[in-house]
């Protein structure tokens, strides 16, 4: 079952992403390999926990463009019917780690 709030590091994640994006004027491609690579190396993080209402919500409570939030909740969608996504080769590997250094 999918909780009706954003578990605590999914939420610190989406603040990170959030301030990204608010710094540079947009979501640049490398935040968005790192959200996409995360959502593969951490599976379990996005699959079960995360609603896309939910994370509809918070894309907006950071400032996130409808593009951008379209953006990501696709990833979310193609997670969580267990298809991959390829983040750039450069981010393959990253994971967040939310409660340490957040970027990873």
């Amino acid at each position: 079952m999918v909780n009706s709030q954003l578990p605590a590091d999914v939420d610190e994640i989406m603040d990170y992403i959030g301030e990204a994006a608010k710094m540079s004027g947009y979501l640049k491609w490398n935040e968005e390999a790192k959200l996409k690579a995360d959502m593969m190396n951490v599976r379990h993080r996005w699959v079960s926990r995360v609603s896309e209402e939910v994370l509809r919500k918070k894309c907006r409570a950071v400032n996130l463009t409808d593009e951008e939030t379209t953006k990501i909740l696709e990833y979310l969608r193609k997670t969580q019917d267990g298809r991959r996504l390829v983040p750039h080769r450069m981010y393959r590997t990253f994971r967040f780690r939310p409660g340490a250094d957040i970027g990873g």
